[in-house]
């Protein structure tokens, strides 16, 4: 048995391969291939062990806003800003929402293993049983998960155009909390003093529905629609106003500003059936969606009534007559009975720091005597537990009474008054008052009235805070009042109205 030896030449190629090999394997190691190679390797069984997986629990909306239980099951955190929801109603119609529109409480990254509550901003919800949203679907780095509403019906307003509304507090002193706002969008510039706010913008005017109910007003801090009430288009000297007054619950600070959003859709939608009564109007431009007791510190709508409202009696137990319609009207007596007849509340209210409004009408036929809207206590032949005042009586300090009266005296002209502040002797016959108040004309029908009683105060020597019925009466022969509503908002800090700017 021997063994075959190798042959030179195959023996020398088989070094040269070994070398080959050898030096190849050398550089490998040396320029990081295998470390590429390795890192690839690594790479390729982390993607594989990622695992995005998430389940919807719940989608509801509440107060107008659309919220959702996201339950994150992966092993790897969720971007919401990186989502998509994708909301299909029972006709087929989508609605795609950004995840840049949701916020969820702890924050837009859900953990591993968290449960978070997300809300979605820019949209607002609506209960509805005819067209409503039927499944949710929530869409992450291509991963779905869709979740079928089975009750709680609601649809969506998305896509509105968004404003920025800046009110601005230039003084001293804090607003009261409710404050009113008023939000005026005007066609042009006017100047009716420091107690009304508005914007001059042509542009967004023309997008507002002229009935207001296109518009929304959002809390951004919170993601809650504000109350508001349209009361109408104020006309001034040739310019238009859409005018809105909105109740900020935790008013404005001194020198400072808060950041309300206001919400235009397409000039056609109507908001006021799916938003009411968050957002309502003035019974007098539509009616059905009265919303003034959300806003207002007192607000009372006499259309429609068959009967007085809670809290309100007639001046004179033998009260002459009066009607029941679109508004409440009160008719004069015909005879002379020496005191004014019409109606009250039978409750005081605070006049201080409260601004009074009355919308009211009177025909164009003069009286022979007085139409008076009086307020203040005192006066004779009041109702039961109740007092009122006529022919400037008012309160009483001294040999002094103080009042206000809106006064009618066949000046013939339709709808107009003129606003009397001041002092009288009491048991006078002359009355001696001082216009203090303007007043603004929103068209020839009716006559828009501003009462400020801080500045009855600053004119007085009356101390401290006091509180009135509000009463609605007038004289013998005179001409029916038509009474539409009567509110009480609160006054701006030193009456000024804080400003407004839209960005």
């Amino acid at each position: 048995m021997y063994m075959k030896s190798i042959s030179p030449i195959v023996g020398t190629i088989l070094i040269i391969v070994m070398t080959v090999a050898i030096a190849g394997l050398f550089y490998a190691f040396t320029s990081g291939t295998f470390n590429s190679i390795i890192s690839s390797s690594n790479n390729l069984v982390n993607q594989q062990s990622k695992i995005i997986s998430f389940t919807i629990n719940n989608v509801y909306c509440s107060n107008n806003i659309v919220y959702f239980n996201i339950y994150n099951k992966g092993n790897i955190p969720i971007n919401i800003n990186n989502s998509q929801i994708i909301f299909t109603d029972n006709n087929g119609n989508t609605i795609s929402i950004n995840g840049n529109n949701i916020i969820c409480n702890n924050g837009n990254i859900i953990n591993i293993g968290s449960n978070e509550l997300c809300y979605i901003i820019n949209a607002f919800c609506y209960y509805s049983y005819t067209d409503y949203i039927k499944t949710t679907n929530f869409i992450y780095n291509g991963i779905n998960y869709n979740y079928e509403i089975l009750s709680n019906k609601f649809n969506i307003i998305y896509n509105l155009s968004n404003y920025p509304i800046t009110l601005y507090n230039s003084q001293s002193i804090p607003t009261p909390s409710p404050f009113q706002q008023d939000i005026a969008i005007c066609n042009g510039s006017i100047n009716i003093g420091n107690n009304f706010a508005y914007v001059d913008n042509a542009t967004l005017f023309n997008q507002i529905n002229p009935n207001g109910q296109n518009v929304i007003f959002f809390n951004p801090n919170n993601g809650q629609l504000f109350y508001s009430w349209y009361e109408g288009q104020l006309n001034y000297n040739g310019v238009t106003c859409d005018v809105w007054w909105v109740n900020i619950p935790n008013g404005i600070p001194a020198n400072s500003n808060v950041t309300i959003y206001m919400y235009v859709g397409p000039n056609n939608s109507n908001y006021y059936p799916l938003c009411y009564p968050y957002i309502g109007i003035s019974p007098q431009v539509i009616s059905g969606y009265d919303n003034g007791q959300k806003v207002f510190n007192y607000y009372q709508n006499f259309g429609g009534l068959s009967s007085l409202p809670p809290n309100w009696a007639y001046v004179c137990s033998n009260q002459y007559s009066v009607s029941f319609s679109t508004n409440y009207t009160i008719i004069p007596p015909t005879t002379s009975i020496g005191y004014n007849d019409g109606i009250t509340t039978i409750v005081n209210f605070t006049m201080q720091n409260n601004i009074l409004e009355i919308y009211a009408s009177i025909p164009t036929t003069s009286g022979t005597m007085w139409d008076i809207i009086d307020l203040g206590v005192g006066g004779t032949n009041p109702p039961t537990g109740n007092t009122y005042f006529g022919n400037g009586g008012g309160i009483v300090s001294g040999s002094n009474s103080y009042g206000a009266a809106f006064s009618y005296n066949n000046i013939g002209t339709a709808g107009k008054f003129n606003l009397f502040v001041g002092t009288s002797n009491v048991g006078s016959t002359t009355y001696n008052y001082v216009p203090t108040i303007y007043e603004i004309g929103f068209s020839s029908s009716y006559t828009y009235f501003l009462v400020n009683y801080t500045q009855i105060l600053s004119t007085t020597t009356i101390p401290g805070s006091f509180s009135l019925p509000i009463t609605i009466a007038q004289q013998e022969s005179g001409n029916n009042i038509y009474l539409y509503w009567v509110l009480l908002r609160s006054l701006p800090p030193n009456d000024v109205m804080p400003s407004i700017y839209i960005g």
